[in-house]
């Protein structure tokens, strides 16, 4: 009888396999359109290039782990190890909430009308990127600093001591100190400002569309043409992307917050949720690869580029 800890390592296996590839493939495309086709750049790649670095930081640092446990490799980090590593998997989960969070409220802006408030400041948001990834890095790195001292190797003897447990790592019960607090409201103040300035911007973004739709419906009311402006896919993607992202972080949290109060420390239940936790990095990728049209304009590959200068120079002896 297959155990369950080799489905769970398929599981994870595949997952942390499309879903580095996939981001690994977009962060290429990124640097390809920005070196090759630079006038077809557009400021969201920025915000895009960024989300795909913090999905394989946490495919990385959870799915790999987890890999190495259910195919035998016990013991593998020591307590150093494992602080580095749940740290920076915390701050990239916190830094993919921050990023997505940015990414709604950027299209937001660029969707809005040029006569609205959100419109008036459409030609000076790509300025402040930069800035804004400044300060996440800058508040993810102080908010999560102190899981370094609470989390720990795993080993056999010393379950039962542990607030928290998955298979790799365990975190000790908070003391109740007012840095624990500090951290506490951190990072509940944290996640709840991103998810609502998520929820604020998807709300405005699925009100323009509405609008929007109304308006040209008669154009085409009587034509059976599909065409679709680039705005509104990109706007359609990018909702699918924040709903995809709310989804797997709260079936991500619910089992964590499940696994820290019960009695019992159901290490699967943790699991299931890590799983569901890196789904988000894994199929974010293909979202996005399967929604730009401008992949399919590179000639990035030496094949492909090669046939293309072929095919060009038969064309001048043609003529």
């Amino acid at each position: 009888m297959i155990s369950s800890e080799l489905i769970f390592g398929v599981a994870f296996f595949f997952q942390c396999a499309i879903g580095i590839v996939g981001n690994s493939l977009l962060l290429v495309l990124y640097v390809c359109i920005a070196f090759k086709k630079p006038q077809e750049k557009k400021p969201i790649d920025l915000i895009l290039a960024h989300l795909t670095v913090a999905n394989m930081a946490t495919l990385f640092t959870r799915g790999i782990p987890e890999i190495m446990f259910c195919f035998g490799m016990r013991n593998v980090l020591n307590d150093l190890g494992c602080k580095v590593v749940f740290y920076i998997y915390r701050f990239s989960r916190g830094f993919s909430v921050c990023t997505t969070s940015l990414l709604s409220m950027f299209q937001a802006i660029i969707i809005s009308p040029n006569n609205s408030v959100w419109g008036r400041i459409k030609v000076k948001a790509h300025k402040y990127i930069l800035h804004c990834f400044l300060f996440f890095c800058v508040t993810n790195a102080l908010i999560y600093i102190r899981v370094i001292e609470l989390s720990e190797a795993i080993k056999n003897d010393n379950i039962s001591r542990y607030k928290y447990i998955s298979h790799i790592f365990g975190v000790r019960p908070l003391n109740e100190t007012k840095a624990t607090a500090a951290f506490l409201f951190g990072m509940t103040l944290h996640d709840f400002i991103y998810h609502l300035l998520m929820a604020l911007s998807s709300t405005h973004m699925v009100l323009l569309l509405y609008r929007h739709s109304k308006q040209v419906q008669h154009i085409y009311s009587n034509s059976n043409s599909t065409r679709s402006f680039p705005e509104i896919k990109a706007t359609q993607t990018i909702l699918l992307l924040v709903s995809c992202f709310v989804l797997f972080y709260w079936i991500n949290n619910c089992c964590t917050l499940y696994v820290a109060y019960s009695v019992e420390n159901k290490v699967e239940v943790e699991t299931i949720g890590a799983f569901f936790g890196g789904c988000y990095p894994a199929l974010s990728p293909l979202l996005l690869i399967g929604s730009d049209n401008r992949i399919g304009k590179l000639h990035f590959i030496p094949g492909k580029e090669k046939r293309h200068h072929k095919d060009f120079m038969n064309g001048l002896v043609n003529y």
